[in-house]
């Protein structure tokens, strides 16, 4: 089909971009590399929204205004970016001959300062005659049920007129946007509040271990401080922050601090303590001789992404010492970091000692578990309980 717009990358940010487009009439053309991917969008996969997209309106628009496909890319006025920062090179350089004067290319990518200059610009041969208008605008997406939109997001240009054009295409989706001066700025922004994020996860659950080793209430403690109407900013215990955002746009703002000779022993040291997480909870947990079953291993409740997820670490930290299976009923399969695979069963009686509690899903009938269970959803705390159910 011809196209009016082409977005690259089918995932959490890219598909809820090419059904806006589609929506508001555009002829667009979703690429990605994946053909499982491309395969369960069109074959309309329950979950194949990954829970950013209505199905039943995604359905809708595969039979009319949008197509998704992996292979060539067709030629389009507008492409949109939305794969990972490690795969924004390849997909520069999968339209960098296509590109033609007037066209506009926005980087939905999070990147670390400097990579729409260092990476994005050198691989497209016309920007250095300003024919081609580039633009960074990182979504600002909490993929679950939870998730709202429209999320005012910035958007920023290599030029003046790239960051008019980028404004004019995402308000014409609906999209609500603040422009900033640059596209180190914008960046930089989304790093930032990313970045605060873990440091503030981090925190909380040093917060909850003191609480443990103190024995008090963590929950008591989080709730008194949230009464305070200015200067806090509430945060809850958990496994450790996982995803591919979060820990990776720390990861980011270290690497640049360390680049340009800045401080980041804060943000240091938060990494340091959200890597060491599920290490910490399975010192608090005797599994020796015990048949063990990881309960949730994706990264966040609601979602299939166990991308750095804290849960899957735990596993791998287990299986050292002990038999260790898991049940997610949005993972069906896991691959662990050594190749080995994994499938998801549910605890059954007899062959589970214990559960151990990591992503609460919704759906998850934890009282129907046929073993002791274990909360590790909360982190390290004084709540961290063992009931027979």
């Amino acid at each position: 089909m011809d196209s009016d717009v082409v977005v690259v990358g089918m995932g959490y940010t890219g598909l809820p971009m090419a059904v806006a487009a589609a929506r508001r009439g555009s002829r667009v053309v979703g690429v990605d590399s994946s053909a499982a991917r491309v395969a369960e969008i069109v074959a309309g996969d329950p979950g194949c929204g990954r829970t950013t997209v209505a199905e039943v309106e995604l359905a809708a628009l595969l039979s009319g205004s949008l197509c998704v496909r992996t292979g060539d890319i067709p030629q389009a006025p507008v492409y949109v970016l939305c794969v990972a920062s490690r795969d924004l090179a390849v997909a520069v350089d999968s339209i960098s001959h296509l590109l033609r004067p007037g066209d506009l290319v926005i980087v939905q990518s999070t990147c670390p300062p400097g990579m729409i200059d260092g990476v994005v610009v050198p691989r497209i041969p016309a920007f250095a005659d300003g024919e081609v208008h580039v633009v960074h605008s990182p979504v600002r997406v909490n993929p679950g049920p939870d998730q709202t939109s429209p999320v005012l997001r910035t958007v920023a240009g290599l030029t003046p007129e790239a960051r008019a054009k980028g404004i004019q295409f995402l308000r014409q989706l609906g999209e609500e946007v603040i422009p900033v001066s640059s596209v180190r700025v914008s960046e930089l922004t989304k790093v930032f509040e990313n970045t605060f994020r873990l440091v503030n996860i981090s925190l909380v659950n040093e917060l909850a271990e003191l609480c443990g080793a103190a024995g008090v209430d963590v929950g008591e403690v989080l709730a008194a401080a949230k009464t305070k109407p200015y200067g806090f900013l509430a945060h809850t215990p958990g496994p450790g922050a996982g995803g591919d955002c979060v820990p990776v746009c720390a990861e980011f703002f270290a690497a640049t601090a360390r680049r340009h000779g800045a401080p980041a022993r804060t943000v240091e040291a938060a990494i340091e303590v959200n890597d060491a997480a599920p290490r910490a909870i399975r010192r608090r947990i005797d599994v020796r001789g015990r048949r063990v079953v990881v309960a949730g291993v994706a990264y966040k409740p609601e979602v299939a992404d166990v991308r750095r997820s804290a849960a899957v670490r735990l596993i791998e930290e287990i299986r050292t010492e002990t038999e260790v299976s898991y049940h997610d009923p949005y993972v069906p399969r896991l691959r662990l970091s050594d190749g080995t695979e994994l499938r998801s069963t549910p605890p059954a009686p007899g062959v589970v000692d214990l559960v151990l509690l990591v992503t609460r899903h919704r759906g998850m009938n934890v009282a129907g578990f046929a073993a002791p269970v274990i909360d590790c959803s909360r982190g390290i705390s004084s709540t961290m309980e063992v009931s027979d159910v």
